[in-house]
């Protein structure tokens, strides 16, 4: 910690982040202790995009802005904090801090940060609450510029009517298809950029963010092209990349909304009641659900799939809707992780993935079996915490395995254990009492 600032004060700084508010005193002190601080004067970087992403700041006086290049998303002041998203995820920065005034920064390490968060897990809340407030800011001024490009286009579509207007009466119904044609693509424009845009709050937002934002651009870039072009075969080519792109937008918007959802499914208190289930069926319904999921993604994936379902298996009291939750999550995990070994190329292999169910001391068993990846004895400990994750950026949020964990342990008093050898297998045993 910085000589020039107290220890009190800087607890006090704390205090006032709406992040740590509810942190028990003794974590408080435990993260102050650990705080470094510096000044940056007027004009100076504090982040630049692309900078590792392994801190987080907290602003004791002065402001900032949030910006890439020259687009400026937000300016903040005391109090406020900066940089969590890369520090959640690992990734480099997506954007630029830089000090609009005399500003100084408590900076606040990864490990430091996930201690607190180790010890006081409930602070997720208040990172989901934070990001979302952030997102909203942002898309203050994204809508207006949304707003403006609806605009641009709206006026391209009326000067390009009264052109049309102007032709013989053979080319009318060309002119009213295409005013239809345009007209909705820029009611899709609006509802995919405010879509995505609001819909993801977590550490893996600024992925799909910043794909939507890609498209959006080269979006902008063939309605310029769209502006000086006559030629009708080369204005509907450019009107199927626009369609193109917005399906991309929407895509990653869908992206980040699966990742809201098990974000707040993982921090969830359940208040409906359970009820009798038939866990074959259930089984039996999700392994091809899953296996549909990969293909619709993958058109070249294939997968023995294998049942040996117990005759007679007694139907179990469970809450269907996160029951249902686990199945998908481990089929989805199997499927993956077979298809990912098929890439590598093995010689004679098959991927496969086997559901076995059966009933032991009075309970049932679900065993999910893969011929897939593996996962290594050093990570086998890591893969039920939040966050952990062996998929790349972009594929996997890291809670599906956390969020399995918890409902089978705490809202079943089942277990949940997996067995595995890195290039034979992976085994997840599901166990509920009857």
């Amino acid at each position: 910690m910085s000589n020039s600032i107290s220890f009190d004060f800087l607890i006090k700084v704390l205090r006032k982040v709406f992040l740590f508010q509810n942190l028990p005193d003794h974590l408080v002190k435990q993260l102050s202790e650990s705080i470094t601080t510096q000044e940056f004067e007027a004009g100076k970087a504090i982040i630049e995009k692309g900078d590792e992403g392994n801190a987080m700041f907290v602003i004791i006086s002065g402001k900032v802005k949030i910006h890439d290049g020259n687009e400026v998303v937000a300016e903040i002041n005391e109090g406020n904090f900066f940089g969590e998203m890369a520090l959640l995820d690992g990734e480099p920065r997506s954007m630029s801090v830089t000090a609009i005034e005399h500003t100084v920064v408590a900076i606040i390490n990864r490990n430091d940060f996930f201690n607190v968060l180790n010890d006081f897990p409930a602070i997720s809340k208040n990172i989901i609450t934070q990001l979302t407030r952030h997102l909203r800011a942002q898309n203050d001024v994204l809508i207006a510029q949304w707003r403006s490009r609806e605009k641009e286009l709206n006026d391209l579509v009326e000067k390009r009517t009264e052109e049309l207007a102007n032709k013989n009466s053979e080319l009318m119904l060309v002119l009213d298809n295409l005013k239809l044609s345009q007209q909705q693509l820029v009611q899709q424009e609006k509802l995919a950029s405010l879509g995505q845009l609001t819909a993801g709050i977590a550490h893996e937002i600024k992925n799909p963010l910043n794909f939507v934002n890609n498209f959006s651009q080269l979006s902008l870039e063939l309605l310029e092209e769209f502006k000086e072009l006559t030629d009708e075969t080369e204005r509907a080519e450019i009107l199927t990349d626009l369609k193109n792109n917005l399906e991309k937008i929407n895509n990653h918007g869908k992206r980040a909304d699966s990742i809201v959802k098990n974000m707040l499914n993982h921090s969830r208190t359940r208040n409906d009641d359970k009820q009798l289930a038939d866990l074959n069926k259930m089984s039996d319904e999700f392994l091809h659900l899953a296996y549909h999921g990969m293909f619709a993604n993958n058109p070249d994936f294939s997968c023995y799939m294998k049942t040996n379902f117990a005759e007679k298996l007694p139907k179990v009291n469970v809450f269907s809707q996160d029951i249902s939750r686990v199945l998908l999550n481990l089929f989805n995990n199997a499927m993956y992780a077979v298809n990912k070994r098929k890439k590598l190329g093995v010689m004679g292999y098959e991927p496969s993935v086997s559901v076995t169910t059966s009933t032991v001391n009075n309970c049932v068993l679900i065993e999910v079996e893969d011929n897939g990846t593996g996962i290594p004895e050093t990570m086998k400990d890591k893969i039920f915490e939040p966050f952990f994750t062996t998929k790349p950026s972009g594929e996997g949020t890291g809670l599906g395995l956390s969020l399995s964990y918890d409902i089978i342990t705490q809202s079943h008093k089942g277990k949940l254990s997996v067995e595995s050898v890195v290039g034979q297998y992976t085994k997840f045993i599901i166990q509920i009492p009857v």
